[in-house]
């Protein structure tokens, strides 16, 4: 029996289940993402590891492409004559160089990240621990590029196809650019978009397969990311520190993700 005078206990309100992650969502995060390792310089000197090794990739590929690519396209097209012949060709040239400069930025992107797990992992896990994640156990750093390098793949063998028929419909039909140009960057955040949102997943051991069908499962907000991604990409010298940061941005949204399908799988079975 409750004591006279004493207050009558308050009802509490049952937690607010979460919401599905929406398009609105993915973007929120990967810009978040960016936000927190602004503001977090204890992250700095993880989030600068894959900086310096794609910086040093791209350099090399760029470097390659303009010594290399020119020769190749005069090579297959032989002498020429003619004043607008030879416009044309070295408007080819550029244009060929320009196209192998990108495929070689997403080539270095796809080096970076595996080459650089370690230290994506552990951003994963420090922003983990800010969102108050579970914690994950440890694993070798033999593991991690492994894991990585699995991630790159799988998103490599859809992306690189699509970029390389983009690339080839560009080359054989330049006014396609208007088209190919905006499909080149949606294939490419798309591509790379996946890459960090299955990297926290792969770091909580979830199997290939199982990632594949959660990210399909929430393709509305995986779109999102891509387009916050891709905006973010177009500043200059950009790219790479969108790795760091995408990493975060995607441990972000996956969070997100996991908190509501662990709501529905509660709600089922009640």
């Amino acid at each position: 029996m409750q004591p006279a005078g004493a207050a009558a206990p308050v009802a509490l309100a049952p937690p607010t289940p979460p919401r599905r992650p929406t398009f609105v969502t993915g973007v929120r995060c990967m810009f978040g993402g960016i936000g927190w390792l602004a503001t977090t310089p204890g992250a700095w000197p993880l989030a600068a590891v894959p900086l310096v090794i794609g910086v040093v990739a791209t350099a090399i590929l760029a470097f390659t492409s303009v010594g290399w690519v020119p020769d190749l396209i005069a090579a297959l097209i032989g002498p020429t004559t003619g004043t607008w012949a030879g416009i044309g060709v070295v408007l080819l040239e550029i244009l060929a160089t320009a196209l192998a400069i990108v495929v070689g930025c997403l080539l270095a992107f796809a080096v970076a990240q595996p080459l650089a797990g370690p230290a994506l992992e552990a951003l994963v896990r420090q922003q983990e621990r800010d969102l108050g994640a579970p914690t994950r156990e440890p694993t070798g750093w033999a593991r991690d590029i492994g894991r990585a390098l699995l991630s790159v793949l799988v998103g490599y063998a859809f992306g690189l196809p699509a970029m390389v028929l983009l690339l080839i419909i560009s080359l054989l039909l330049p006014v396609a650019s208007i088209i190919t140009v905006p499909l080149k960057l949606l294939v490419a955040a798309g591509t790379i978009a996946w890459d960090l949102c299955d990297f926290p997943l792969s770091v909580g051991g979830v199997p290939v397969a199982q990632r594949i069908r959660t990210i399909a499962r929430h393709g509305g907000a995986v779109l999102g990311f891509s387009l916050g991604l891709a905006l973010a990409g177009l500043i200059p010298c950009l790219l790479f520190l969108l790795i760091p940061a995408g990493v975060v941005g995607a441990t972000r949204l996956m969070w997100e993700v996991e908190r509501w399908e662990q709501s529905q799988a509660a709600s089922d079975a009640g």
